[in-house]
């Protein structure tokens, strides 16, 4: 009896199989390595997309290669985005779901991209945006991405030409602005002059402004960008152009509240403010809190800011104290709220 109970009990508990055991997924990770094309690891984010019946298998064979091979994967995944042209745009756009996550995940457990990886990533990047076909949510993805990238490959001190030049090409500004408000503050002059002198600076003015009809998320974008460059330039110790612009902000905000009475969309500019702040503030220096802490003061003293304005400005102060005051750590839910 014992041994017949033995047996049902195995019948309904089946072996696993074949295609989930170790032995397996190993050789399938090394067949994907071994070649230079990009046909295994586009089946393996199909399957993965899709959901397919080998998707068991298929999480296995992703899960080994993020452990052990992380920037491998980084470069099969850019490669399906920039030379994919006959893969479905489905699958295009998962491939950057799945990177900017990876992406994530190296920061976060292994310190960052390896330095003998950043300039086959770096190119394969670059490719990716030259590509025409980005809806805006991929090139939403592929700005976090460059963000991402750009923090190793400028603390590693690697020339990024062709992004600058990027940069210096699209057409309009939302794109323009959204790439270089997500840049970490860690340029160095040789990236941010040639931007200055093709009139970026003079582009984030207009926008601020409103010299022309720019919608409200260009005017978001506009904001963001313009704190950004406010906090490359302290880096490069430039002074005359910081403070300018610091002016030019404080004066777009106090025409936006009290002339156009647009003081919904200051609040959603000073969220994704607070969004950079928190991202940059451990790179500060003492120029830096001295410039976002005094310009927060001005924006504080304008006249008509509504409550919930003055509570994401607030933020801005409060993650300068967390990180040089011992302050509170930054409340993440309620800044989402807002968004």
């Amino acid at each position: 009896m014992t041994c017949r109970h033995d047996d049902e009990a195995s019948s309904s508990n089946p072996p696993p199989p074949l295609t989930a055991s170790r032995i397996y997924i190993g050789n399938q990770a090394k067949e994907i390595l071994a070649t230079r094309d990009i046909t295994g690891i586009t089946k393996l984010v199909t399957n993965l997309c899709y959901g397919k019946e080998t998707e068991q298998s298929s999480k296995l064979l992703y899960e080994t290669f993020s452990k052990h091979f992380p920037n491998i994967l980084v470069s099969k995944l850019l490669q399906i985005y920039s030379f994919g042209t006959d893969i479905t745009p489905k699958i295009r756009s998962f491939s950057l779901y799945l990177l900017d996550s990876l992406l994530m995940d190296i920061d976060d457990l292994r310190g960052g991209l390896k330095k003998e990886s950043l300039n086959d990533i770096k190119n394969h990047v670059s490719s990716c945006l030259l590509t025409q076909e980005s809806s805006d949510e991929d090139f939403k993805l592929l700005s976090r991405i460059v963000s991402r990238v750009s923090v190793d490959v400028f603390i590693a001190s690697k020339p990024w030409h062709e992004l600058c030049s990027y940069i210096v090409s699209l057409d309009g500004n939302k794109k323009a602005l959204l790439l270089f408000s997500e840049l970490p503050t860690l340029l160095d002059e040789e990236f941010l002059m040639p931007l200055l002198e093709n009139g970026f600076g003079l582009k984030i003015v207009n926008v601020l402004l409103m010299n022309q009809d720019y919608d409200e998320e260009e005017w978001c974008l506009g904001l963001e960008a313009g704190f950004s460059l406010i906090l490359q330039l302290v880096n490069m110790n430039k002074k005359s152009l910081v403070w300018d612009l610091v002016y030019v902000i404080v004066k777009s905000v106090w025409e936006m509240v009290n002339v156009k009475r647009r003081e919904i969309v200051v609040r959603k500019g000073f969220v994704r403010v607070a969004k950079k702040v928190r991202r940059e503030a451990l790179r500060f220096r003492e120029h830096e809190y001295e410039v976002v802490s005094r310009l927060g003061l001005m924006i504080q003293r304008i006249n008509g800011l509504g409550e919930v304005t003055m509570m994401m400005v607030t933020m801005i102060h409060e993650v300068l104290e967390r990180y040089y005051m011992g302050g509170q750590v930054l409340n993440h839910g309620l800044l989402n709220q807002f968004l």
